[in-house]
């Protein structure tokens, strides 16, 4: 039997309203994949003074553990090779959902990272869909 599971992305202290501060990069809270078959993400970048211009990628861990500090880089959290980015270059403000393919691991996080002309107060909200069989 199958579900299918939404879950939002968060920053390390929990909030669903992810901040991407100019030309920065954020790493979102870890989530467990649990029995995940399919996945998709959904997500919406806004800034109320200009565009946004962000680059999204999926990082999933190399071991079945968290970061060592959640919303910081991790040598166990990685993006898989020949991975594509989800976003190269993210400038509309449109929601959107595409479908992932992450390899077999334990976790997952978002690694977004701002541009040079990344706006001062850009929000990125995410949600992770995953069809669960159980």
């Amino acid at each position: 039997m199958s579900r299918v599971t939404t879950m939002p992305v968060m920053t390390s202290a929990e909030s669903v309203s992810i901040a991407i501060a100019g030309a920065v990069t954020v790493y979102t809270k870890a989530i467990k994949l649990r029995f995940g078959e399919y996945f998709s993400l959904g997500y919406k970048a806004v800034s109320a003074s200009s565009a946004p211009d962000i680059k999204i990628e999926l990082e999933q861990s190399v071991k079945d553990v968290l970061p060592a500090t959640e919303g910081a880089s991790d040598a166990n959290y990685v993006v898989a090779e020949n991975a594509s980015a989800i976003e190269t270059s993210l400038i509309t403000e449109s929601f959107k959902l595409k479908a992932l393919s992450p390899v077999a691991s334990h976790y997952c996080r978002l690694k977004i990272t701002g541009a040079a002309g990344n706006a001062a107060d850009t929000i990125v909200t995410a949600f992770l869909n995953m069809t669960e069989d159980f």
